[in-house]
């Protein structure tokens, strides 16, 4: 296991760039957790709990634009570090971390991070070149979604927010559906109607349940292609 885990960690391009010593200091103080599905991380608003790495599973990073509404602003995958904001800054979590399904996570401790910083100040430019990676990957992902068909914008919106459950409503009215994709109520009805045509969504009162999700990623995929 611990070859498998040096090689999960090493694959991540920030991880393996930075020095040797950094490195060992942070693999050395990480402690393991294993997580079931729906289990927070943290919360929004909760104090800085350390440094995080996926080493099995998915975790999700979630936001809530307005009430009622949930977007996934990322998926971390096994070997990527999150949660460098806070540790950078010591103010509270921006977003929610939740596992998605089983995970099995490792975490430097605010506690560790404050001693390998005072013997190495160095690994502070680290973990805002970690940061500034995030912030690049987010901008670029934000561009690419806005210069999506509208029908695509809507799908990934509705794929990313849907929640863990499949038949977990996201409570949207067509009104706030309209103002975050970028169209009149009027246009956001009718692509709702020809998502929930397809199978892929259906509608009520208690908002939007979702599905098939991967149809809605696939959609999306084939509306960007033209």
């Amino acid at each position: 296991m611990a070859s498998d885990l040096a090689d999960i960690l090493a694959a991540d391009s920030w991880f393996g760039g930075l020095p040797a010593e950094q490195r060992h200091g942070l693999q050395a103080r990480a402690r393991a957790h294993d997580l079931r599905d729906g289990v927070h991380i943290y919360r929004i608003g909760d104090p800085p709990n350390g440094l995080h790495v996926v080493v099995e599973g998915q975790v999700r990073l979630v936001s809530y634009p307005a009430a009622g509404q949930e977007l996934v602003n990322m998926i971390v995958k096994p070997g990527r570090w999150f949660g460098e904001l806070s540790v950078i800054d010591g103010k509270e979590r921006p977003h929610d971390a939740i596992a998605a399904g089983a995970v099995r996570l490792l975490t430097v401790p605010m506690a560790a991070i404050a001693e390998l910083t005072a013997a190495m100040p160095d690994l502070w430019r680290g973990l805002a070149l970690l940061n500034c990676a995030h912030h690049r990957l987010g901008m670029r992902e934000a561009g690419r979604v806005r210069a999506l068909p509208a029908l695509a914008r809507l799908a990934v919106f509705l794929a990313g927010g849907a929640g863990s459950a499949p038949d977990r409503p996201l409570r949207a009215t067509q009104d706030d559906l309209a103002r975050i994709v970028g169209v009149s109520r009027q246009h956001m009805n009718g692509l709702l109607r020809l998502l929930a045509d397809r199978g892929l969504i259906s509608t009520g009162y208690g908002g939007v349940t979702i599905g098939d999700r991967a149809g809605l990623l696939a959609l999306a995929d084939r509306e960007e292609l033209g």
